[in-house]
């Protein structure tokens, strides 16, 4: 029987009391035909419905098998687009189909092929038996998006792999595969061979047996766990107590309440907890998040119609900071990588913190040393740019790149060779005019801590080639990054992000915050370090702002010899390596002469004010760079906040968190602080047109 689905593709769910291989025909075989992932939408469910009652009440049927099609099982969450419970007429929520599942007196089997995620596990839970193959794979990924499973997840697991196995999954959201979860009892038969092939058996014997059904609401039979899943419980409440997130005590809750109460009790503590999260900020932000992730991997890994040039050779202008990250990267891709520098001092540096990086691999077992040797033997490293002579790209990686850098490594690179620039001071299109092919030379912004941050900023100016840009993109693709591309500008989305936090809390200290409470304040937003600590760590010559960007703290700092943690002295003071820094009288001094001089007094300052101002500059930030065309979305510069300023997903990235503000009071606090002085510009033309609308930055995604 055909159906329409809400996204206007026509599906089928058909009910086969006749397979291939099945010669009785007393087994129902019932597939969800939602490609690519089956997923339980409204319209599935209630087919799933109707042919479920079907086959119970057919005198011919004697069991159902459920399986998927095209090696998918089934997935979902039970949240539409807007956050609410997805509902058509005539659908059943999937709760409500879990229990007529699991209530049904024919035996029902789950064929369980590809994944049963989310929905799909609590789906795969109602049947009365679980047959996999190894590769299959089963988790409750809910947590993840800052929910917990709504349709009876919470309570079934507990009782069919026991408390502790269940709090691992759930507080997790990590699957497992087949086989693991035939070990724990998710699964009770492991298919070697053709998984469908296998349910059908295991229901037919199943009905022949008249064994009782195995209902795992019910199940009493992994609940002697005692005081290992109490200790267990009070580790998990102490860890979740002082996550910012609400999901994490609400889940321990009710697979506590899956223990102890009544299956009817413990689905109502997980229908309330459900619907409470799936209403808050922090599930919006990361189910957003979730969508936008999904769209820049798919974005990341389209190739153009333009063609890259051949990449074997990659050519490195130092290798300290964040150049010994990218020399790695190069190296574990695969290529060629030549790293140069100005001075032996220098190059030394860099090799050994490439070599030191690989040596904590051998230390952890990560790495052989044979395999780190023959990785190493295709590093060079030289002093001087003349060998660069070979290199398909060079990347500078900045963050200060000069004219005269861009024209000495013009004159030796090969024809069609292209020059990525990280330069965070001097825009790429400056930096082009140093060369004698201003269309081979690209912004390429990676960040710090690249394990963790996977972003590239592709920054073209409008000289920029088709094919340079293209062969720029394949090299991120190659480092596994995840791309995101901007209009030609002056600076990256990440630098007039960073720029702008940075004003806002300079401005908040100038009006009588201490610079620990900003940090303090900024950490707890969401950020891995605030601003001052931030600063601190790059190094303040490389955190001062742009030439024309306006006086700042920071520059005032340099002035005085502070330069962050690389001499122990910049906002805080360093007293030992390694350690979190201390508040400096001198740099308090300091603010308040620069306070003094601008005519104000030491306010107080709430917490709560400091977020809102940061957040609003970031986000006016962000606006200016959809105006000019730097940005082309506002989920990019989420993206960008998120995998390349580490900022944490559940803040839902910069132009999200003003959507949660409102954008009538994100535009008030940016006015406000640009007419108080702060380094910040007025709002952009964007603000006025959506609040006219009444819409929010989402609008702009599409």
């Amino acid at each position: 029987m055909a159906y329409t689905n809400p996204m206007g593709r026509a599906d089928t769910i058909e009910e086969k009391t006749s397979f291939a291989g099945d010669s009785s025909g007393d087994v129902a075989v019932v597939v969800i035909d939602n490609p690519p992932n089956g997923v339980l939408t409204p319209a599935v469910r209630a087919s799933l419905s109707r042919e479920l009652i079907a086959a119970g009440a057919s005198s011919d049927v004697r069991a159902v098998v459920i399986v998927g099609r095209d090696g998918a099982f089934a997935m979902g969450t039970g949240i539409d687009s807007g956050g609410a419970l997805a509902q058509v007429p005539d659908a059943p929520t999937l709760g409500d189909l879990c229990d007529a599942i699991e209530a049904m007196d024919k035996p029902v089997v789950a064929a369980i092929t590809g994944a049963a995620l989310g929905n799909g596990l609590e789906l795969a839970l109602a049947a009365h038996v679980r047959v996999a193959g190894p590769e299959a794979r089963l988790g409750a990924p809910e947590i993840t998006i800052g929910i917990v499973p709504g349709s009876g997840g919470t309570q079934r697991l507990p009782k069919v792999v026991g408390g502790l196995a269940a709090l691992r999954m759930l507080l997790s959201g990590r699957a497992v595969n087949g086989t693991s979860a035939h070990k724990l009892g998710l699964v009770d038969r492991l298919a070697e061979g053709d998984v469908l092939e296998a349910a059908i058996d295991e229901a037919r014997t199943r009905a022949e047996n008249g064994a009782p059904l195995a209902r795992s609401s019910q199940r009493r039979d992994r609940l002697g766990e005692g005081q290992a899943f109490l200790e267990a419980v009070a580790e998990h409440r102490r860890i979740a107590a002082v996550s910012p997130l609400d999901a994490p005590l609400r889940l321990i809750e009710c697979v506590e309440a899956a223990l102890l109460l009544p299956y009817e009790i413990g689905r109502g503590l997980e229908i309330a907890a459900f619907e409470d999260l799936v209403e808050s900020d922090h599930s919006r932000a990361l189910r957003h998040v979730f969508a936008a992730d999904r769209r820049l991997v798919a974005a990341s890994a389209v190739v153009g119609r333009t063609p890259s040039r051949a990449l074997g050779s990659i050519g490195l202008i130092g290798g300290k900071g964040i150049g010994s990250e990218i020399a790695v990267a190069c190296l574990d891709a695969g290529f060629s990588v030549t790293v140069a520098e100005r001075s032996d001092e220098a190059l030394e540096s860099g090799v050994m913190r490439i070599i030191e990086h690989y040596d904590a691999r051998v230390a952890a077992g990560k790495m052989k040393e044979d395999a780190v040797e023959a990785t190493l033997e295709r590093m060079n490293a030289v002093c001087g740019f003349r060998t660069l002579s070979d290199a398909d790209v060079v990347i500078d990686p900045g963050p200060s790149v000069s004219k005269a850098l861009i024209s000495e490594l013009d004159a030796v690179l090969k024809a069609g060779a292209v020059l990525a620039t990280g330069s965070e001071h001097v825009d790429v299109a400056t930096l082009a005019t140093a060369t004698r092919r201003p269309s081979e030379v690209v912004g390429f912004r990676l960040y710090p801590g690249m394990q963790r941050n996977r972003m590239a900023e592709v920054i073209p100016s409008a000289a920029s080639s088709p094919r340079a840009i293209a062969t720029v993109r394949a090299l991120a693709r190659k480092l596994d990054r995840l791309i995101v591309e901007t209009g030609p500008g002056p600076v990256g989305i990440g630098q007039r992000v960073a720029e702008a936090l940075h004003a806002a809390a300079d401005f908040c200290v100038e009006e009588g915050a201490r610079i620990s409470q900003v940090d303090a304040a900024l950490q707890d937003w969401g950020l891995p370090l605030g601003s001052f600590a931030w600063r601190d760590t790059e190094g303040l010559v490389r955190a001062k702002p742009r030439r024309g960007a306006g006086d700042d703290l920071t520059s005032g700092l340099v002035e005085a010899g502070r330069l962050g943690r690389v001499n122990g002295r910049g906002f805080y003071a360093y007293r030992q390596r390694g350690r979190k820094g201390v508040e400096d009288p001198d740099v308090t001094a300091f603010i308040d002469a620069v306070r003094k001089s601008k005519g104000k007094r030491a306010r107080t300052v709430s917490d709560g004010d400091i977020r809102l101002r940061c957040v609003a500059a970031m986000a006016g930030a962000g606006a200016q760079a959809l105006a000019d065309g730097t940005a082309r979305a506002p989920s990019d510069i989420d993206m960008v906040s998120i995998h390349g300023l580490g900022f944490a997903r559940r803040t839902g990235g910069v132009m999200f968190a003003a959507d949660l503000i409102g954008l009538e009071q994100v535009q008030k606090l940016v006015t406000g602080m640009a007419d108080a002085g702060a380094r910040v510009s007025l709002p952009s033309p964007i603000f006025k047109d959506l609040i006219r609308a009444g819409q929010s930055f989402a609008a702009l995604d599409g």
